[in-house]
């Protein structure tokens, strides 16, 4: 590196006189070594045998012990240039480390721009951003936690700028794993490296992959796009097909596809009967009636719950409990204001203050009365430009993009950039259950009731007959793995014909 590159003809322990004093004299000493895991006493004193990544080390008594705080040291500083003090941005990397440059001056990124300690949480608004960014009055589905798995295995690719951009979003925590339950539960996540490149991909970026995520990591000539899909399909029960254009395979810049696809094909806990279902007045955001296929029941159920008020209808029912995993259904209808204006303001904080008002229909004398339209719908994310304006920017671009932890090859027309972000969600709601899947996939390019007295039953009407956001979550973590909206429910003049009673002649 120019002007940079010193020669180095023996081993030299630096340790500035500012890192060999104990920080808290005269009181309990506190030091770095005591939050690690193993943890270590502090020392008495300040001799210094021995330094790591970690601190300053001395041995007291046969034992190990820590001296002074946590150092956020870089590599730099043994070769005569300063810690970048305001930035992790690289400008250029050697085989000392990655270098920055501040007031017009060459430094070591600190050991923190790589390997960040402190647990950042996921942004509160993440999971229903893309609700709000396209919310065009129209069936919408995605799954925040598809999209999510996705960006955290970019994340562990990342270094610099473009790794604290996808962090402020998504955080560094780790994601809940489930295990996938063959014909009904599926979350899987993959790999897909392109042969000719896959001698510059670290190894540490697929063991990486594999560990925190269970990926499955395939080497592929990327002759069309049939592999990638075969294994999308397989991943989300046979729901989504041919997700990827052979094209976008093909093209010669295409060196690693990043895949993460869930699916479920689950029963209700109390499914509807078919008999029971009718056309019924759907009132639509622009003022139109139309007759909708409406399933309807009545029930008294600890899994099916309800919240009224005079702004909303909330509406929760609880899917079949899969091995130790239960979901529920979630339907949220304004009253008084247009879906897309409540989607606008819709939060975290109001969706947990309105689970702490849902009613069990258990506790309701004669139960609940539901009716809810069926529906079926597809419905692709415009990924990229919402990632974009959630401040995703370094990642697409082919100069700022920071991607070498997947791979750091010499050549700078093999420097990796994400080309495209797609994301496809598939959902069909009927009497018997769910089936829902959804796939996100990152392109990484090259740059080139109780008895009682006999009387009339009068159970709470909830009835679900306008425009209406939902979620599909994890009963118990929260976690939401599908969110969306209907518009536009099946129309019952395109299915009462299976509805028609079969006399069997």
């Amino acid at each position: 590196m120019n002007n940079l590159t010193l020669f180095i003809l023996g081993l030299v322990l630096y340790t500035p006189a500012c890192f060999s004093k104990n920080s808290n004299p005269g009181g309990e000493k506190k030091c770095f070594s005591q939050k690690l895991n193993p943890s270590y006493p502090c020392c008495e004193g300040d001799v210094v045998v021995y330094v790591d990544k970690d601190g300053e080390w001395g041995v007291e008594n046969g034992n190990w012990c820590g001296i002074g705080g946590v150092i956020d040291s870089c590599f730099s500083v043994a070769l005569g240039y300063p810690c970048c003090e305001s930035s992790c941005n690289v400008y250029y990397t050697d085989n000392d480390g990655e270098w920055g440059v501040e007031n017009g001056n060459w430094c070591g990124l600190k050991d923190s721009c790589n390997s960040p300690t402190d647990l950042v949480l996921k942004d509160p608004s993440f999971d229903f951003a893309f609700l709000k960014m396209e919310n065009k009055k129209k069936n919408m589905l995605y799954s925040p936690l598809s999209i999510e798995y996705a960006l955290k295995m970019l994340q562990e690719g990342a270094n610099g700028n473009t790794y604290s951009e996808i962090n402020k979003i998504v955080g560094n925590e780790e994601l809940p794993k489930y295990i996938s339950l063959d014909k009904n539960l599926s979350l899987a996540n993959g790999l897909f490296i392109r042969n000719t490149y896959s001698e510059y991909v670290k190894p540490s970026y697929v063991s990486t992959l594999r560990d925190k995520f269970y990926a499955e990591v395939v080497e592929d000539e990327f002759n069309d796009a049939s592999n990638v899909n075969e294994w999308i399909e397989d991943k989300t029960l046979g729901i989504i097909k041919d997700m990827l254009r052979d094209d976008i395979v093909q093209n010669p810049r295409t060196s690693l596809i990043l895949v993460n696809a869930l699916a479920m094909d689950m029963k209700w806990a109390y499914p509807f009967r078919d008999e029971s279902t009718h056309g019924r007045t759907f009132y639509k955001e622009n003022g139109q009636e139309i007759e909708a296929t409406t399933l309807s029941t009545t029930i008294s159920a600890n899994g099916v719950s309800y919240y009224k008020d005079d702004d909303l209808t909330v509406l929760t029912m609880d899917l079949k409990k899969y091995s130790e995993f239960q979901f529920e259904f979630v339907a949220i209808m304004p009253k008084n204001e247009n879906l897309s204006s409540f989607v606008e303001k819709v939060t975290r904080e109001q969706i947990d203050e309105i689970d702490e008002k849902l009613i069990s229909s258990y506790d309701e004398r004669d139960g609940i009365y539901i009716r809810i339209p069926k529906f079926k719908f597809q419905y692709d994310l415009e990924l990229k430009k919402d990632l974009i304006n959630l401040g995703v920017n370094d990642a697409f671009s082919p100069i700022k993009a920071d991607l070498k932890k997947i791979a750091d090859p010499e050549d700078p027309d093999k420097k990796l950039y994400v080309g495209d972000a797609l994301h496809k969600a598939d959902i069909e709601f009927s009497e018997e259950g769910i089936k829902a899947a959804a796939v996100t996939v990152i392109i990484i390019m090259a740059a080139g009731a109780a008895p009682g007295p006999r009387r009339e039953p009068q159970p709470v009407n909830v009835i679900i007959d306008k425009p209406f956001m939902f979620m599909i979550r994890d009963k118990n973590t929260k976690n939401i793995w599908f969110t969306g909206t209907v518009y536009e429910p099946n129309l019952w003049e395109d299915d009462w014909e299976a509805y028609e009673p079969s006399y069997g002649y």
